[in-house]
C-alpha cells in the first residue's frame, strides 16, 4: 500500500510519539488515537456529529428521539418487572450519549436519578440501575488481522516521513494472538477480520461493577461465526457527512471510524459477569414485542411517530441492521 500524506504536524507528532522503535503503531492504539485522544481525537471535539444536517457525520436511532425515547422507556419499564426493584429505586444511567442529547431530557419517567457518562469518561454505576446504550460498543478501538499465505498476520499503521501506510506483521499483541487461536486456518487469501476488541474491554468494565440492575444496548454486531466466515473484507467502515469514506487513514480525527461488534463476546462477558436472562433479539423484534403501547398509539393515527417508528422498525432501514441485548443482575 502507497504511503497517505499526514493532513498536520499536530497528528504527525501524536502518531509518532505512539510508534514503536520500527515507527509502527499497533491498529487498535491508531484507532484509539483517531477517536479518542484529547487533543485530535474524533469523539473529543465540540462539534455536533450526529443528526440529519450537512454539518452532522451520521445518524442513529436517537435522531428519531421523539419516538426512541418513549420506546425505550416503555421496554425497560417491562424488563424491570422482573427484578426486585421497583422503577423508582432504579438509577437511570446512559453511556455514550452526546452532549444534551439524553434520550429521557425532555422526557417524564419514574427513575430516582439520571445519568449521562460520555464515551471515554470514568464508569461510575450506581445501583440499582438501568444501564442503557445506543451505537456505544460499535464506537470502541479495535483490532485488524488478514490472512497471506499461510497465517493471519496484525494490521499495523507505519508512520514515515512520507506519509503512513497499513502494514501486516507477525502478530505482537496478546489479545490478537488469543483471537487468532480462534479463526480457521487456512482461510482465504486476503480474508480480513475487524476484532471488535475494545467492546470487549468496555463490557468487561461496565460489568466489573458492583451494580444490580438491567443492561441494554442498541447496536450493530455478527456472531463470531459471521465474522470468521462471512465478511472477508472486515467490517471496519468511515463515515465523514453522511458518506462512508474509502480509506480508514483519511482525515484522522475529522471521521467517525467503527466496526461491527461481537455479540458472542458481548454475550460471553454478560455471563461472565453474573449476568442471566441474556437476550439477543433485532431493534424490529424488541420494539414489536417489548414497547407495544408504544406501537398501538403510533398506528393509530400520529403520523410523525408513524414515519419515526417505520424508520426504526422497517427491515430494510434500522430495523434489522440494528440488535438490542438485554440482560438482568441480581445477585
Amino acid at each position: 500500500m502507497e504511503f497517505r500524506p499526514i493532513e498536520s504536524s499536530k497528528v504527525r507528532s501524536i502518531l509518532e510519539n505512539a510508534c514503536d522503535a520500527n515507527g509502527l503503531v499497533g491498529f487498535k492504539r491508531f484507532i484509539e488515537i483517531a477517536l479518542y485522544d484529547r487533543e485530535i481525537g474524533y469523539y473529543r471535539s465540540d462539534r455536533p456529529r450526529i443528526g440529519r444536517n450537512p454539518e452532522t457525520d451520521f445518524f442513529t436511532a436517537t435522531s428519531l428521539k421523539t419516538a426512541f425515547a418513549p420506546i425505550v422507556l416503555e421496554a425497560a419499564l417491562g424488563l424491570a418487572r422482573s427484578i426486585p426493584f421497583p422503577p423508582e429505586e432504579l438509577a437511570w444511567v446512559e453511556i455514550g450519549a452526546e452532549p444534551e442529547a439524553q434520550l429521557f431530557k425532555n422526557l417524564e419517567n419514574p427513575f430516582r436519578s439520571q445519568t449521562t457518562l460520555a464515551l471515554g469518561e470514568i464508569l461510575q454505576i450506581d445501583e440499582p440501575a438501568i444501564v442503557f446504550s445506543n451505537e456505544l460498543f460499535d464506537a470502541q478501538p479495535f483490532a485488524s488481522v488478514v490472512f497471506r499465505g499461510n497465517s493471519w498476520l496484525e494490521r499495523s499503521i507505519e508512520v514515515r516521513d512520507q506519509g503512513i501506510r497499513l502494514v501486516e506483521r507477525a502478530p505482537t499483541s496478546e489479545e490478537v494472538t488469543e483471537r487468532i487461536a480462534d479463526l480457521p486456518n487456512p482461510a482465504p487469501e486476503g480474508y480480513t477480520i475487524d476484532l471488535p476488541t475494545g467492546a470487549n474491554a468496555l463490557l468487561g468494565k461496565i460489568a466489573a461493577q458492583d451494580w444490580k440492575g438491567i443492561f441494554l444496548a442498541f447496536d450493530y454486531g455478527k456472531t463470531w461465526h459471521s465474522l470468521a466466515f462471512d465478511t472477508p473484507q472486515g467490517t471496519a467502515r468511515a463515515y465523514r457527512s453522511h458518506q462512508q469514506v474509502g480509506d480508514l487513514l483519511e482525515n484522522i480525527g475529522q471521521q467517525d471510524i467503527t466496526c461491527h461488534i461481537c455479540w458472542d463476546w458481548i454475550i460471553d462477558g454478560l455471563e461472565t459477569g453474573g449476568f442471566d436472562s441474556i437476550e439477543l433479539e433485532s431493534q424490529e423484534s424488541f420494539i414489536l414485542q417489548r414497547a407495544p403501547a408504544f406501537v398501538k398509539q403510533a398506528f393509530e393515527g400520529d403520523n410523525d411517530q408513524m414515519g419515526a417508528l417505520r424508520q426504526l422498525i422497517h427491515p430494510s432501514m434500522m430495523g434489522q441492521k440494528f440488535q438490542a441485548l438485554s440482560a438482568i443482575r441480581t445477585a
